[in-house]
């Protein structure tokens, strides 16, 4: 496990931007204008484990071009159906 941030690959960008949550949060009419936009903004991937018994697996983060953006910061991680699930 590595501590530093991967970079997405185009699926894990298209399978992000197929979350209607993460659309309705950036105002985006449909997937295909949420991976455009996905692609021109900070995404990552951290291989993540916290205190046990805790969440272990892919954490990814969302990062407007500006911070104190409208746009919030959105964070996501797996659940256990392995679904996408937004972290509030």
């Amino acid at each position: 496990m590595t501590n530093k941030p991967l970079a997405l690959t185009p699926k894990e960008i298209k399978e992000i931007a197929s979350v209607q949550q993460i659309q309705d949060l950036w105002g985006m009419a449909n997937s295909e204008d949420m991976e455009m936009t996905l692609k021109d903004i900070y995404t990552v991937k951290f291989q993540y484990m916290n205190e046990s018994p805790g969440y272990v697996g892919d954490l990814f983060i969302i990062q407007p071009g500006v911070l104190g953006s409208e746009f919030p910061v959105i964070r996501l991680v797996r659940n256990q159906e392995k679904q996408l699930e937004v972290l509030e």
